[in-house]
């Protein structure tokens, strides 16, 4: 066996995965090649550190995206019911004026 050629495929194929992943364009089966290159005594242990270190990165950038996501949705949700607030808000004033003037805006 060329081990030269073993240690560079499993180099590029580690790399390819992560570029795909750093570029937002990645698929399952990407992450499922970072998560198998990072098993231990059946890889360099070299490899294996690095594709746990970046698979690790994966795990928490997705986490941290799906927070925002709901995050964002939360304040979506907030918006509108201020928006919706503020426009009762703004009938209540228009009334009292109106009450207060004796019906002339």
């Amino acid at each position: 066996m060329d081990f030269e050629r073993y240690y560079l495929d499993l180099f590029e194929m580690l790399n390819a995965s992560c570029k795909k992943i750093a570029s937002g364009k990645y698929d399952k089966s990407d992450a499922e090649k970072l998560f198998e290159l990072a098993k231990k005594g059946r890889y360099p242990s070299i490899l294996c550190e690095l594709a746990e270190s970046f698979g690790m990165m994966l795990v928490k950038v997705e986490a941290r995206e799906y927070r925002l996501k709901q995050t964002i949705g939360e304040l979506e949700e907030t918006k509108a019911r201020l928006e919706e607030h503020s426009k009762i808000l703004a009938r209540r004033m228009a009334n009292q004026t109106k009450s207060r003037n004796g019906g002339i805006e």
